[in-house]
């Protein structure tokens, strides 16, 4: 078995291992975006963008609905629902599920369209699907997620600036 495989194998016993639950929302997200090759930043920004303006504290983010989208990633269940094996939609409104769904999700997106797009800029695609209308909603939900993107990143250099690490 090659190195690579046993990695992998290594990663899969952690992964079914880990209680996502000890971690706070937040702190999932980066963790799964690591895992899923997506940038940490923009998966908080989008997750801001979906549902940020509801109360964490009360759980409201995740139970949030509005138009078939679930949870705090908003999820559109009848896009997703059969690709990941859901019985029914109220299934996205588990926290653990939505963000791992979410993050799959932006994973694939900046899969067909990052190239093309260009970085960050694929995330358009997230929001209004294959298809973008020229300054469209998803161009200008684009914009607003990586101005969010930007502005977590600087706050992160920022908090980190007196650490020198190794």
């Amino acid at each position: 078995m090659s190195a690579t495989a046993v990695s992998a194998v290594a990663l899969q016993v952690l992964l079914r291992l880990w209680d996502p639950s000890t971690l706070s929302p937040d702190a999932e997200i980066v963790a799964v975006s690591l895992i899923r090759g997506v940038n940490p930043h923009l998966a908080l920004a989008v997750a801001h963008a979906e549902s940020g303006g509801l109360s964490e504290k009360d759980g409201s983010r995740d139970r949030a609905l509005y138009l078939g989208n679930y949870g705090r990633f908003q999820i559109n269940c009848t896009t997703w629902k059969k690709v990941f094996g859901l019985n029914e939609c109220r299934e996205l409104w588990d926290r653990h599920l939505n963000i791992r769904i979410g993050i799959a999700v932006l994973a694939y997106v900046q899969a067909m369209h990052g190239w093309r797009a260009g970085p960050p800029y694929w995330v358009a695609h997230y929001n209004e699907g294959v298809l973008l209308q020229p300054d469209g909603p998803g161009e200008r939900y684009a914009r607003k997620v990586v101005a969010r993107m930007r502005r977590m990143e600087r706050l992160a250099a920022a908090a980190a600036a007196n650490w020198r690490g190794w």
